[in-house]
């Protein structure tokens, strides 16, 4: 069985994308499958002009339809954010497979449009013609499965968690001393929609009650030198940016931290959240997209709100004394991921989505 499954880049050092991720994991764990991979959407290395974006785009569409044109039987596994942008270049991309008459399953991952219902008349046009193009959409939750099915009218849907490897995390116990700096991690693309405007303040509260921590960032900015600096300055010996990470480093930096913040605007179902929390880091994170779904609140994990910082704030201080109360939110957070995301059990599932 041949699929095609797109992404952007999966090097890390050109691309820190969730989907990438999640294209690596399947890949790599699906040994049932010839996956072919097709590269779309930018780099972050890759200027921001308009007409450097057309051009890609234009490249894409391209070099999809010819992939598409050697390829008439595979299955066209379509990974695809709910974001302006990635709909209106998504749409051109799956009218080519509609087109070519290759079977098309739709994974959704979250974006702004998922769960606004209020949505640009454009952006409903395009969706409702993406959507009816898919013999089968794959989304993060049963949440999210619902409103497609109510705004669209789909049914074949199917619900797919994201899911990651433990076998590093298995083997890594915490210790938990709460005497010690607590070391705060966001990991992830650096940019507004993220909540790093909240972490700052939030920073900056802790620092003015003199709670001991040290905050560690790791991946690319999407402007640079919008944020780094500014925390650096801030911060200075508090604050660590560690740029992109992955393999032993990334594994490295996950056992060290003990605090997993993300206060974001919009997600799916984050592979950062996945990963930290099966190291026994204990997640701060907004009830935006599937999150909730994972994180319940007082229990392996607390949920905040992205627009009072000195709530979350008062929070990582309770972490930071009461250790009982660490120890068990710990505990409970790895025992999450280990127990409801195994791999074999995605790949399983996976493959009969593939086989309907």
């Amino acid at each position: 069985m041949k699929v095609i499954i797109n992404s952007p880049s999966l090097n890390p050092k050109e691309n820190v994308s969730g989907i990438s991720s999640v294209v690596q994991f399947v890949m790599c764990a699906n040994d049932k499958v010839e996956h072919i991979h097709f590269e779309v959407g930018r780099k972050d290395t890759e200027d921001t002009k308009i007409t450097t974006r057309l051009k890609r785009i234009w490249r894409n569409i391209k070099e999809y339809k010819q992939l598409l044109s050697k390829n008439k039987e595979a299955i066209v596994h379509y990974n695809i954010p709910l974001m302006r942008g990635a709909i209106i270049r998504d749409y051109m991309m799956i009218n080519e497979a509609h087109k070519a008459g290759n079977r098309i399953i739709l994974h959704i991952h979250g974006g702004k449009y998922l769960k606004e219902r209020n949505r640009p008349f454009y952006i409903k046009v395009l969706l409702k013609k993406i959507f009816s193009y898919a013999q089968s959409v794959i989304t993060l939750s049963e949440e999210e499965a619902k409103i497609i099915s109510e705004d669209f009218g789909i049914n074949n849907i199917h619900t797919l968690p994201n899911c990651i490897d433990t076998s590093d995390a298995q083997k890594f116990n915490r210790e938990i001393d709460t005497k010690n700096s607590l070391d705060l991690l966001f990991i992830g693309r650096i940019e507004a929609n993220k909540g790093i405007d909240h972490i700052y303040s939030v920073a900056q509260t802790l620092k003015e009650q003199n709670i001991n921590y040290t905050l560690h960032f790791a991946g690319k900015e999407e402007r640079e030198g919008e944020y780094i600096p500014k925390f650096e300055a801030a911060f200075k010996e508090h604050f660590i940016y560690h740029g992109i990470v992955s393999g032993a480093t990334k594994n490295a930096l996950l056992r060290q931290c003990d605090i997993f913040l993300l206060p974001s605007h919009f997600e799916g179902l984050p592979i950062s959240l996945l990963e930290t929390m099966s190291y026994g880091a204990i997640p701060l994170v907004t009830p935006v997209g599937s999150i909730p779904t994972v994180v319940k609140d007082g229990s392996n994990g607390i949920l905040i709100g992205r627009d009072n910082h000195k709530d979350t704030a008062d929070k990582i201080k309770k972490l930071s004394t009461d250790k009982e109360y660490f120890k068990q939110l710990s505990s409970s957070a790895k025992s999450t991921i280990l127990t409801q995301f195994d791999s074999k059990i995605y790949v399983d599932k996976l493959n009969k989505i593939y086989k309907l």
